[in-house]
C-alpha cells in the first residue's frame, strides 16, 4: 500500500474511533433549567475524557466512563428570565447551549387528554393570537417507540407565540401559563404523551419486576415499547 493511502486510512480509522461530544436534544437552545437546585446534565464524549461545565458563575466537572458516558450537576440559582449560556467542553470540543432560562420545569405526560393540542378547540383562537410569552417554553418530544430504553429523543424548545402555541398540549399550556403569570418567572414544560398507551409500556423492565403482579402479565421484551409516563397531569421534572 502506498504511504499516502496508508496515512489516509489511519486518519479515517482514528476519526471514526474518536467520540464526539454530544448531549440529548432536550439540552438545547432555549431550554429552561429548574431553579434553586443542582440540575443534572449528561451526554457522551471520548472514553475517559474530562468534561467541564459552566453556567453563569458556576462550574462543574465530570469524567466519561469506558463507554464514553458522563453525568454531572450544576447549580442553577434563583429564577432568571435573562437568557444565559450553558457551556460544555471536553478537550478541543465545546458545545454552547444559548438562551437558557431558570425557573419552574415540569414534565407533562399522559394519554389523549394530554395529547390534545390547542388548535383543536376553536374557542382558543383568541387566546392563541395574544399568547406572546418569551419566558414560557415547551419541548414537544416526538412519539417514538423502542424495545429498549433510549438515550435521546427528537424535539426542540420553543417559546410561546401565536405560531407555536397551536401545537402545545392544551392541558399543559393552561397549567404552565397560570404558573408563569402567577409566579412571574420562566416556566418550561417537557411534553411526552401518547393517546391510548398503558402505563406498562412507559415503565422500565427493572421497575416492573419489583411489582407483585408483573409475572402474570409479563410479555416478551420484543413485544414491548417505551416512550413516556401515562399520568394525564404535569409533574415536576
Amino acid at each position: 500500500m502506498k504511504p499516502f493511502l496508508l496515512a489516509l486510512l489511519i486518519f479515517l480509522i482514528s476519526s471514526t474511533l474518536h467520540a464526539e461530544l454530544t448531549l440529548p436534544q432536550f439540552f438545547s437552545d432555549g431550554m429552561v433549567l429548574q431553579r434553586e437546585r443542582d440540575a443534572a446534565i449528561w451526554g457522551k464524549a471520548e472514553a475517559g475524557a474530562e468534561v467541564t461545565f459552566s453556567f453563569k458563575d458556576k462550574t462543574a466537572t465530570a469524567k466519561a466512563d469506558r463507554e464514553g458516558k458522563w453525568r454531572a450537576a450544576i447549580a442553577t440559582g434563583v429564577a432568571d428570565a435573562t437568557g444565559a449560556v450553558l457551556t460544555v467542553a471536553s478537550a478541543t470540543e465545546k458545545v454552547e447551549i444559548k438562551d437558557v432560562l431558570v425557573g419552574e420545569v415540569w414534565f407533562a405526560s399522559g394519554q389523549s387528554n394530554m395529547v390534545c393540542t390547542m388548535d383543536r378547540n376553536p374557542d382558543y383562537k383568541g387566546l392563541i393570537a395574544e399568547s406572546i410569552h418569551p419566558g414560557l417554553r415547551f419541548f414537544n418530544a416526538a412519539q417514538t417507540t423502542a424495545v429498549v430504553p433510549q438515550e435521546d429523543i427528537a424535539g426542540e424548545w420553543t417559546a410561546a407565540t401565536p405560531g407555536t402555541v397551536p401545537g402545545y398540549s392544551a392541558v399543559a399550556f393552561f397549567f404552565a401559563r397560570k404558573l408563569h403569570l402567577d409566579l412571574g418567572i420562566p416556566v418550561g414544560v417537557i411534553k411526552s404523551a401518547w393517546g391510548g398507551k398503558p402505563v406498562e409500556t412507559f415503565t422500565s423492565r427493572e421497575a416492573l419486576n419489583t411489582l407483585p403482579g408483573t409475572p402474570s402479565t409479563a410479555v416478551p421484551r420484543s413485544k414491548t415499547a417505551a416512550s413516556a409516563s401515562p399520568s394525564s397531569r404535569p409533574g415536576r421534572a
